[in-house]
């Protein structure tokens, strides 16, 4: 079948039918990212078929009810909090931008940057001098090729994150700065060795686009002086534990005296 830059495509035999965006088509490759879950494959030809209307209309009702779904939950009436900020990076601008709007719609206030995943580490540091966020996330794609759950060479971004994780805790202490780091089938485990907070993805799974913004939130609209619920976060994360984990982790919100 004849495949476009920009098409909707799914992968033949994907039991989750996840909507694909075609970026490139190259000597018979085509390169897709998904539409609304942070993964990125490239197939053959003949391993995909245009997306159905059905097909595409399902994944988009999923995505509009899990928006509505975080934001049906109101902020505080009263205004003698500050909540925490967030410094979002991802190397996927079309995720980026809804979780912005995510970000905005709870009230929450964000700096979103576009980076490539191996651009992060060398820019992180001088980023948080500028901005001074409380909460950082650090996400885009990844992928585990399932050749050996242990050895980072077996994920194509994983390593990336990591470096970044790295040069934020050697300015910042996890009691300054929350990091939140990872993306589809990141080496949950190595992130979390390494200094994020919370991290994907526990059970090598691929996550939605909302789900590192969703641990930011509950974050950011958390005590200082409360650890805290990722159990609550993950009631809104459709894989829920599968996909997020991470540790004992105050939030940034402070009420005024």
């Amino acid at each position: 079948m004849a495949v476009a830059v920009s098409d909707l495509v799914v992968v033949i035999g994907d039991p989750q039918q996840i909507i694909y965006v075609v970026e490139k088509v190259d000597a018979g490759k085509i390169y897709i990212s998904g539409l609304h879950y942070r993964i990125r494959k490239i197939a053959a030809e003949s391993e995909v078929l245009p997306a159905t209307p059905q097909q595409i209309a399902l994944e988009q009702k999923k995505t509009e009810a899990y928006f509505q779904n975080i934001t049906s939950v109101r902020r505080k009436r009263n205004k003698n909090y500050l909540l925490g900020t967030i410094l979002h990076i991802d190397g996927d601008k079309k995720y980026l931008d809804k979780c912005l709007e995510l970000y905005k719609a709870v009230g929450i206030f964000a700096n979103g940057i576009t980076l490539d995943e191996d651009e992060i580490a060398g820019k992180i540091q001088s980023l948080i001098y500028e901005l001074a966020p409380d909460i950082i996330v650090v996400t885009g794609h990844d992928v585990y090729n399932q050749q050996g759950i242990k050895d980072l060479n077996n994920y194509s971004n994983s390593y990336n994150f990591i470096k970044s994780v790295r040069k934020i805790r050697e300015i910042k202490s996890r009691t300054d700065t929350t990091i939140i780091a990872g993306a589809c089938q990141s080496h949950f485990e190595a992130l979390i060795a390494n200094g994020a907070d919370f991290a994907s993805s526990p059970k090598r799974i691929n996550i939605h686009t909302f789900d590192p913004a969703v641990i930011a939130i509950k974050t950011a609209t958390t005590s200082f002086s409360k650890i805290v619920s990722l159990s609550d976060a993950l009631r809104y994360i459709d894989k829920g534990a599968d996909a997020f984990g991470g540790i004992e982790t105050y939030g940034k919100m402070r009420l005024f005296l």
